[in-house]
């Protein structure tokens, strides 16, 4: 196993003695009393997994555009192929998952150029980075495990970039709601599995024993089977007593729904997308206003902060950028109606036109392909053939001629 691979490798949490807490106890569980391990008390929570999936699939949807006359880095369309093999795209998404799971993503270059800027690069697991300073104070150092890596070979990117050596989560400020929403579901878990709160009990006005109870639970669920909806008797030192609880309050459901919220809060990300009621309806909102709020307030400036952290990786003069028309494309009828008005003020051309919204080629271009398209008899008059060079005369019959 190589240095790289090493680096890579993703290590299971400390062990709950470690943290002072009993041997049986789930080490996933360990962090939140450690207060370290909140991203992985997330993964168990699924608002919190869909709204992580949410925001990095929408920037890895991106492509990241070349600007500048330099020669175009291999990283730019693959930065490793071996751990991202399908381009650039997982990359910004391990990107993100970190930025958002941890507060910091870790980019180490791999490799260089002759010319010193980096050819290659690859996502480290950001729970394995340490962060300090140097003795000197005047820069950060990076070790991941036992290995110390050089400052100039790690990008370093954070969330909240104040100050500190490592930003925070999304959900560090949320991890009441994201505990509450964890607790919540196990909750519900047990109540279907284990059959939570009775319906109904049966109470006996004498002392009983745990066998008489029992047998008293037995002797009722065996004659309700044989009855066949005849009313029970009971003796008279027992009494039926039914319990009339709400789904609504047994489940929490009211809580459970809030803590979503404050959750995808956490992210941005707008409620209608997890299938959650908006507050006030859509009166005065609609889903394209939302998702435009959700990029220009959380996705954009963020996905900014990584283009502005990977163009330091460029000669001066280039840079990289997201292009978000694919996210932000209109639909047709409104395109059509944006493209036509500014046609009608001579702003923009015909071809212009088709090629923006309904992605044809030029008109001239067209109207060729349509003519050669065009079934023979179709038209009475009929396409005038181009002009086809004359064939070669025939060459003359050779005369016989009889001798004398």
């Amino acid at each position: 196993m190589g240095l790289l691979d090493r680096l890579l490798g993703r290590s299971a949490p400390p062990p709950p003695s470690v943290l002072g807490l009993p041997s049986g106890f789930d080490p996933e569980l360990a962090g939140l009393f450690a207060g370290w391990a909140s991203p992985q008390l997330a993964e168990r929570v699924g608002t919190a997994v869909r709204c992580l999936q949410l925001v990095c699939q929408q920037v890895a949807a991106m492509p990241i555009r070349f600007r500048g006359d330099s020669p175009v880095p291999l990283w730019v369309a693959n930065p490793d192929p071996v751990w991202f093999p399908n381009g650039a795209a997982d990359a910004t998404f391990a990107t993100m998952a970190s930025i958002y799971g941890w507060g910091d993503a870790f980019l180490l270059v791999t490799d260089r150029y002759v010319t010193g800027f980096p050819r290659a690069y690859t996502v480290l697991d950001p729970q394995q980075v340490t962060v300090g300073t140097d003795p000197d104070g005047r820069g950060r150092t990076y070790r991941v495990k036992q290995y110390d890596l050089r400052s100039e070979d790690v990008l370093q990117i954070s969330r909240d970039p104040n100050g500190q050596l490592r930003g925070t989560s999304a959900l560090q400020g949320y991890s009441a709601n994201v505990q509450g929403a964890y607790f919540a579901e196990k909750f519900a878990t047990d109540f279907y599995q284990q059959g939570g709160v009775p319906w109904a009990v049966l109470q006996s006005s004498r002392r009983l024993e745990a066998d008489q109870a029992a047998a008293l639970q037995a002797q009722w669920t065996a004659r309700v089977g044989l009855r066949g909806g005849a009313p029970a008797v009971l003796p008279p030192d027992v009494t039926f007593q039914q319990f009339s609880f709400a789904p609504r309050d047994l489940l929490l459901l009211e809580t459970r729904e809030w803590d979503a919220k404050q959750i995808a809060a956490a992210y941005g990300v707008p409620a209608f997308m997890l299938n959650m009621e908006q507050a006030g309806g859509l009166n005065y909102s609609n889903p394209e206003m939302l998702f435009d709020t959700w990029w220009r307030t959380e996705l954009y400036p963020t996905a900014r902060r990584v283009e502005a952290a990977l163009s330091t990786w460029l000669p001066r003069g280039s840079w990289v950028e997201f292009d978000p028309s694919i996210l932000l494309r209109p639909d047709l009828k409104t395109a059509s109606e944006v493209w036509l008005a500014l046609l009608a003020a001579n702003v923009v051309t015909v071809d212009e036109c088709r090629a923006a919204v309904l992605d044809l080629p030029p008109l001239a271009d067209g109207e060729a392909l349509e003519l050669i398209d065009e079934p023979p008899g179709a038209n009475a008059s009929g396409p005038t053939p181009p002009d086809l060079p004359a064939p070669p005369p025939a060459a003359a019959p050779l005369e016989v001629v009889a001798s004398a």
